[in-house]
């Protein structure tokens, strides 16, 4: 499993509400799990959209769009 797959993963229990997995994330693997997931609220509270695309690493919005770009925005 590559770090992008684990982060997906990671990512779609924080699309659920769980997020009991990204305590140990660096802040890059964490603004990628909210962006991802939706929950840049709960996760990266003090980061803007903007701000966080533009910190993630070369190859990660690419993919992230690749994966994600037909999942909807959680619901609460």
């Amino acid at each position: 499993m590559t770090q992008l797959e684990h982060l997906d993963e990671i990512a779609r229990e924080a699309w659920q509400g769980n997020y009991a997995r990204t305590g140990v994330l660096s802040s890059g693997e964490r603004r990628y799990v909210a962006l991802a997931s939706g929950r840049m609220r709960e996760l990266c509270p003090d980061d803007s959209i903007a701000y966080a695309l533009e910190m993630l690493e070369p190859g990660w919005l690419a993919h992230m769009i690749q994966v994600w770009r037909s999942t909807t925005q959680p619901k609460d």
